[in-house]
């Protein structure tokens, strides 16, 4: 495992400490609409910043191997779901989609950017998984960007 690896699965570890990660926040609800779910590649990517010209795309970056992402993924979808098409959700895979995940220069997962017309506005990033309230909030904050 590389230095860099260690490095996030260590940060990961100690971001499900500090977030809560087995205390059972996650619920364990079914499938969301896959219309509102997408995995991002880069040979999709294209077409997911096309969408974004039209509602907001949230990029979540994850990896199987981190327990936050896992915990937090289930949210997420269900959320997804639950907003019924406001937003786009693309995963992102940062061992699949190294490319992507240097784009967007992330260093830490779980990695939330929300995307407008295929940009990055300000303050639009979610670090860390913050239990399913803050990441509502998170949500309702970059849809009332516009």
């Amino acid at each position: 495992m590389s230095k860099c690896k260690r490095f996030v699965c260590v940060l990961a570890g100690v971001l499900a400490l500090v977030t809560g990660f087995g205390s059972g926040a996650a619920s364990a609800a079914p499938s969301p609409s896959a219309e509102n779910v997408v995995t991002v590649t880069s040979a999709n990517y294209a077409e997911v910043m096309d969408i974004s010209r039209q509602k907001l795309v949230i990029m979540d970056f994850g990896a199987t191997w981190c327990p936050p992402c896992r915990q937090m993924k289930p949210v997420i979808e269900r959320l997804a779901a639950e907003y019924g098409g406001r937003f786009l959700l693309g995963e992102v895979d940062v061992d699949r989609s190294r490319d992507l995940s240097s784009r967007y220069n992330i260093r830490y997962l779980p990695t939330l950017v929300g995307v407008r017309n295929t940009t990055e506005p300000p303050n639009s990033r979610n670090i860390g998984y913050p239990g399913e309230t803050r990441l509502r909030a998170w949500i309702d904050a970059q849809l009332a960007k516009g």
